[in-house]
């Protein structure tokens, strides 16, 4: 064979190597795991993508926190959509929560880091409620799509995301009052409240000093919400979802020194421990 034809011969086949490998790795990018199951997602796919984001962030001057995200429900209407009332229950919450959070250190006996709470996170209003549109894509409860990396089981109310520096939380934080008006909504009070420990103990350096441990974390947001007057366990959804559709008169809504008697649903435990994920889940 003469040399023309031999070289020829060596680029056809080179071509065809790269043809076969550049196929090879298209069908990798592309196809499904061999159990037919999505690819795994990763912590960052809980965040809210540009699309999904506010067109102008909100601002809460007394949570040093901006909401980036409001995803409303539609079957709650008004409870559910950013408004002025709404904007002042975060607010008010926020206010009443950072002005004791450092009486309720001391109550513990417990250390800090840091005076003030270092960058704050950012905030998503997202739907809760399993048995409206909770469980829907990007709801909080959007489990395995978006939340499986940070948040192991179901289900939340909240979820603070030390890692992300991302603060995920239920949609309603007004209700239907007995007038009919629009009020706070004390269960959301509560989320937030629970949260807010969350975030502050991290934030405040607590854990930078004594060492982080999960069930200390949330036992000590749990204890964060009795130091403030809130002496009801949470909701189940059932029970969130006849609070929120209750006739005026008969709601029967706790307040932050009431007691309130909420079955477990469906005896769920709490979800395992993450090493990213400070949880206040749908008991």
């Amino acid at each position: 064979m003469s040399r023309p034809r031999l070289r020829n011969a060596a680029l056809a086949s080179s071509f065809a190597r790269l043809l076969g490998c550049a196929t090879l790795a298209l069908v990798a990018l592309t196809a499904t795991p061999s159990s037919g199951r999505p690819p795994a997602v990763a912590r960052f796919d809980a965040l809210p993508r540009a699309s999904e984001r506010l067109a102008q962030p909100i601002w809460l001057p007394q949570c040093g926190m901006q909401v980036v995200e409001w995803r409303a429900t539609s079957a709650l209407g008004a409870e559910t959509k950013p408004s002025s009332e709404a904007l002042a229950v975060l607010d008010d919450t926020c206010r009443e929560a950072f002005a004791r959070y450092g009486d309720f250190l001391r109550t513990k006996n417990l250390p800090r880091a840091h005076a003030r709470p270092d960058v704050l996170p950012q905030i998503s209003l997202l739907p809760g409620n399993t048995l409206l549109d909770g469980k829907s894509p990007r709801a909080l409860n959007d489990l395995p799509t978006r939340f499986e990396a940070v948040a192991p089981g179901c289900c939340y109310w909240g979820l603070y995301v030390d890692s992300l520096n991302h603060l995920f939380l239920r949609n309603d934080p007004l209700v239907e009052g007995d007038s009919g008006k629009l009020v706070e909504n004390p269960r959301f009070v509560r989320t937030l409240t629970h949260e807010i420990g969350h975030v502050l103990s991290a934030r405040l350096g607590v854990w930078d000093v004594i060492g982080y441990d999960r069930q200390r974390d949330e036992d000590l947001a749990e204890e964060f919400v009795s130091f403030m007057g809130m002496h009801f366990p949470a909701e189940s959804s059932a029970e969130d979802l006849a609070f929120h559709r209750a006739r005026p008169g008969s709601r029967g809504a706790p307040t932050r020194t009431q007691e309130a008697h909420a079955t477990p649903e469906g005896g769920r435990e709490r979800p395992p421990a993450s090493a990213s994920a400070n949880t206040s889940p749908q008991r």
